[in-house]
């Protein structure tokens, strides 16, 4: 395990100047207590304004993340843990499959039909009410409409769907289950290939990573440039990949303040 992330404090400004891409996480790294704060929400507009592209990498759903792309001052949304990338088109919206759509919505059935009957083990767990705006993947929720949170259950469960060998991983309130290969890191390459022209090595220079989860872990162990709200602090341990900062506040405010930072060699 590398080591432990370094306050956000000694982030270099000359490796900010340099960021021209945040991709972050939304539950619990964009959002305080599962509300946008203000400070968030003028962050966003901020960073827009200085013209870096922000683009939030969800396991929220697909509808979900189509209201972000049309009233938020971002450059697209990576959702469902990265089945699909959704992109602002001028006035409208555009749908990115990682896959062909019509096998991915096949597959998810599938996945479905394997794991509802599952969940009758762990009653205490259900699908998400938003399952039914999902195009790619199955989500369960352990602590965003339950409570308290079964987190017990939550690894039982997530335990034996990796045993099954699905792509499963947790985060802050969901187990979300994809397809193979599908993943936050994957569609995030592609996006930043295919649709803002920046090559891999070029990212680890100018894409920064803001996350609070498990489900983080890929991201963070590809961008250097990468940092964890304070809330990620309780999963550390569980983690072989680590950001590499940490900020001192916790959900949004946590993003605020790493937007701050940035902002500030910009003036």
């Amino acid at each position: 395990m590398q080591d432990s992330p370094k306050p956000l404090d000694e982030l270099d400004a000359s490796l900010l100047k340099k960021v021209r891409y945040l991709f972050t996480d939304f539950d619990d790294t964009l959002t305080l207590q599962g509300r946008l704060p203000a400070m968030t929400l003028q962050a966003l507009y901020d960073l827009e304004a200085a013209g870096i592209r922000v683009v939030p990498v969800t396991g929220g759903c697909a509808g979900w993340s189509d209201m972000m792309v049309r009233v938020l001052p971002i450059a697209g949304v990576i959702s469902e843990g990265g089945g699909v990338f959704i992109q602002p088109v001028q006035r409208s919206v555009k749908y990115h499959y990682f896959n062909d759509k019509a096998s991915m919505r096949a597959q998810q059935a599938e996945l479905l039909a394997l794991i509802e009957p599952r969940l009758k083990q762990f009653p205490t767990l259900s699908l998400t009410q938003d399952q039914h705006f999902r195009l790619t993947d199955v989500a369960i929720d352990y602590a965003q409409d339950i409570v308290p949170p079964a987190v017990q259950e939550k690894e039982a469960l997530l335990a034996d769907l990796l045993n099954l060998g699905l792509n499963a991983k947790a985060s802050s309130i969901h187990i979300n289950v994809c397809q193979t290969g599908v993943d936050k890191y994957a569609m995030t390459e592609r996006v930043l290939t295919d649709f803002f022209g920046v090559s891999i090595e070029e990212a680890k220079q100018c894409v920064l990573y803001v996350g609070d989860a498990p489900n983080d872990e890929s991201m963070f162990a590809q961008f250097p440039l990468s940092v964890g709200v304070a809330n990620i602090a309780p999963h550390l341990n569980a983690l072989n990949h680590l950001p590499r900062y940490i900020a001192n506040k916790s959900g949004g405010e946590g993003f605020a303040e790493l937007a701050a930072k940035i902002l500030a060699i910009r003036i």
